[in-house]
């Protein structure tokens, strides 16, 4: 029996010393013949014969993966010592392997420490010269882990009959001037949306917020699995039930897939973005998972840079919540990013405070908790080359919509795996993001009858817009603070661009 298959087993030493086996999962990623960055670079140069021609995963693998012979060796050889393998990418630049801990320690020279289900390596792994294709190891440190960015306000316990607490559906279509979407047929029909999430949840939660709204029928839910049968966590259920209900709300007529990521780790969040790209359907996607830019360790950032940048290379675009602490991304103190909200290869989606007039109008404001700032990782994009000191280096968010928790919306939601759903109303920037990933299902859907491709990534797009174009496709937020920085004219690090007026955006990017 392989050491693998040895989970909860006693192993007896030749000592007479017994010890537990500890099972593992990493991904191994493996040389680019053509890099993701340099593929992404093709879909968003005008020049390019490929502009706006995404590639396919199978594309990839032709075009950036391993020779087919290569890669077969590598396979035979990670069997051979021992290792199963428990997923393949379809761009066979990815490969996820099983075993033992002391078969990773032997084959890789490392050393791994195990704290009950939680284990570090303390010396950097070592590339046996007989696996030349392997760029990088993900997963011999699980101790990362992103949290929800989800800020609950109040619960109305056990009661469906008040309706949805907070700002409602139709108050949100109407005040960001999505209705008008609506009145042209668009409902997100065709369009596949992804949620990259963590553990798992209660599906029928929502359904039942579909039809406790009155989208009858609603979009179409399922789950993709990939790494294992996700445990429940409550919390972890609360923020993918939230993304889910209210991308849902905004385009009712798509088909939502529920990405759960078994594992809450780095590379967790490697094989949770590899699944959903390998998956290729959705051509948006929410992401309300995040951490502190400055905890992120050395060896992730390039292998996630690699998987941001093929989906720009395939036409997706990511969004994600921008941070709920305002500037200090860290929550200690101090002035951080986000992660993964400052990557230049993600569409960060700040939040603001809403607040409606008598005559339906709205104002909004910079929610104090949006996160924003200035990344220590990455470079100015070359479409951020426009701001000024101090934003010098990736600065976000992009774009920003409602999120303060005081002005939030209404989710059905349940507290505990054994309770009953309950009406809560929620904000923080997690709240934000799934609504825009609605409202681009609806412009890919009116592009798709246009006969055009999805709208591909957001942020080039809209940061090369004219000052008169974004005037008219973007409410300006002017007030507010995040701590160290203020909303005013333009962009700033507190709402991006401001939140979409919906028609005149729709109109904008169809004509891209």
């Amino acid at each position: 029996m392989k050491s693998y298959q040895l989970f909860l087993s006693m192993v007896s030493l030749s000592t007479g010393i017994t010890v537990l086996a500890k099972p593992m999962t990493a991904t191994l990623l493996l040389s680019e013949r053509v890099s993701m960055a340099e593929l992404a670079t093709n879909v968003l140069d005008p020049n390019s014969e490929r502009y706006q021609q995404y590639y396919t995963p199978e594309e990839i693998r032709e075009i950036s993966g391993p020779i087919d012979e290569d890669y077969e060796n590598l396979i035979d050889t990670l069997k051979s010592v021992g290792f199963e393998i428990a997923r393949e990418s379809t761009t066979h630049l990815a490969i996820t392997i099983r075993g033992d801990k002391t078969l990773f320690e032997r084959v890789f020279r490392t050393k791994i420490e195990f704290t009950g289900m939680a284990h570090t390596n303390t010396i950097r792994p070592f590339v046996p010269l007989t696996m030349p294709l392997i760029e990088s190891i993900s997963g011999l440190d699980n101790t990362m882990k992103l949290k929800p960015r989800y800020r609950k306000y109040q619960t109305l316990e056990d009661n469906e009959f008040t309706g949805a607490p907070g700002i409602s559906p139709a108050n949100i279509r109407k005040i960001y001037g999505i209705k008008p979407l609506y009145d042209q047929g668009l409902s997100g029909k065709g369009q596949h949306v992804g949620i990259a999430t963590y553990m798992n949840y209660s599906r029928d939660d929502i359904v039942e917020y579909y039809q406790l709204i009155g989208l009858r029928p609603g979009p179409t839910v399922d789950t993709v699995s990939f790494n294992g049968q996700a445990p429940y966590d409550a919390g972890s259920a609360g923020e993918t039930e939230l993304d889910a209900e209210v991308s849902g709300m905004i385009a009712p007529g798509s088909k939502i897939h529920i990405f759960t990521s078994a594992e809450n780790s780095e590379e967790g969040e490697l094989a949770l973005f590899t699944a959903v790209l390998d998956d290729n359907r959705c051509k948006v996607v929410n992401y309300s998972w995040g951490s502190c830019e400055r905890y992120v360790r050395q060896s992730h950032k390039p292998d996630m840079d690699r998987v941001f940048n093929r989906a720009v290379a395939q036409g997706v675009n990511l969004l994600v919540a921008s941070g709920d602490n305002g500037s200090d991304g860290c929550g200690d103190g101090t002035v951080n990013a986000d992660w993964p909200a400052a990557h230049p290869s993600l569409v960060a989606v700040g939040g603001t405070s809403v607040y409606i007039n008598t005559d339906g109008s709205k104002i909004e404001k910079g929610w104090s908790g949006s996160g924003g700032g200035i990344s220590s990782l990455y470079k100015l994009p070359s479409w951020q080359s426009a701001l000024k000191a101090p934003f010098v280096r990736r600065s976000f968010p992009d774009i920003a919509f409602n999120a303060d928790p005081a002005t939030g919306q209404g989710i059905w939601v349940r507290p505990s795996l054994s309770g009953r759903p309950t009406w809560m109303q929620v904000g923080g920037t997690s709240m934000a993001a799934p609504q825009w990933v609605g409202y681009l299902a609806l412009v890919n859907e009116a592009r798709a009858k246009k006969g055009k491709k999805a709208i591909g990534f957001l942020n080039p797009l809209i940061y090369k817009a004219s000052a008169q174009e974004r005037a008219q496709i973007f409410t300006d937020i002017t007030k507010g603070k995040n701590g160290v920085y203020s909303a005013g004219t333009g962009w700033d690090a507190v709402t991006g661009w401001g939140s979409m007026r919906g028609e005149a955006m729709l109109n904008f990017l169809l004509a891209k």
